[in-house]
């Protein structure tokens, strides 16, 4: 396969001009608590996910369903992982795992096969984690010259992320900027003649001047900005890496569409869930829009 053609960066591309949208479905089934239980009553694991799934389709480009809400449930979870991979796909989602993987190489590459082959967790893109370094990353950048897309962890939206990525690192710069860079190097080769490599990014909606920096250090890559919605990022927040025209940006919310039936009354899960996504992509094209002015 030709570098510059990506099957996951032109469905991603697809997507977003199809439903004019750069919103993202993270599913996550929060576990139980004492004030919430993590499922619905009445529902099954599978059922209330792949509900908020289908309702929200027609609003978002992706879905990115994080691995550790499914693993903590045993093999139910892993089963209700594979139904709701198999649901987006009929429903031609772009599919992100949430992994963060990371390993030495023989076991990245057992990671790049389990997340981005053809089984039964296949994805179009994974999440990684780049702290042990190069030869972690290449059974991922593998996958990428097989038509698919990773995701690195760059600057990170929860609060104590600083606490290691902002650290000063040898020759200047903080450690995160040099990941950034490095990210772009891995990329580089990938990049399409739009200037979008399928190496992207995790940069997290709640440090919004930390973005636009990874956007100077990462010109090609998309990134992917969690934060918005229940960690209470908004959404001029949320888009401020993308380029001037407006791209290069996808924005994900988990909790506040997965759990929006919870403050409407009468409303079921995927119709709470719908009207979250919708307005969701709304706000984030206003931002847009003004944005670029």
């Amino acid at each position: 396969m030709s570098p510059i053609h990506n099957r996951f960066l032109e469905r991603l591309s697809q997507a977003q001009r199809d439903k004019n949208s750069i919103a993202v479905l993270g599913v996550d089934p929060q576990l139980d608590t004492a004030a919430i239980p993590g499922v619905p009553p009445g529902y099954t694991l599978a059922r209330f996910c792949c509900e908020i799934v289908e309702a929200c389709a027609p609003h978002v480009i992706a879905i990115k369903p994080q691995l550790a809400f499914f693993e903590a449930r045993g093999l139910a979870g892993l089963e209700a992982l594979r139904e709701v991979i198999a649901l987006a796909r009929k429903l031609n989602l772009v599919t992100i795992a949430d992994a963060k993987r990371g390993d030495i190489g023989s076991t990245s590459a057992a990671y790049a096969e389990a997340f981005l082959g053809d089984g039964d967790f296949g994805c179009d893109a994974v999440t990684v984690n780049p702290y042990l370094g190069s030869d972690a990353i290449m059974p991922f950048i593998a996958k990428v010259k097989a038509g698919r897309g990773l995701f690195v962890l760059v600057k990170t939206s929860n609060p104590s992320s600083g606490e290691f990525q902002d650290l000063e690192a040898a020759g200047g710069g903080r450690l995160w900027e040099k990941i950034a860079a490095r990210v772009h190097g891995w990329g580089a080769e990938f990049a399409r003649p739009d200037g979008f490599s399928p190496v992207g990014a995790v940069i997290g909606a709640t440090y919004p001047e930390h973005a636009r920096r990874a956007r100077e250090l990462m010109p090609q890559a998309i990134i992917l900005v969690p934060g918005y919605g229940a960690q209470g990022a908004s959404a001029p927040d949320s888009i401020a890496a993308a380029r001037a025209d407006g791209s290069g940006v996808i924005v994900n919310a988990s909790r506040s569409l997965m759990y929006a039936y919870t403050g409407q009354v009468g409303a079921s899960p995927g119709e709470a869930a719908a009207q979250a996504a919708a307005s969701m992509r709304q706000a984030l094209n206003d931002a847009l829009l003004k944005a670029k002015g």
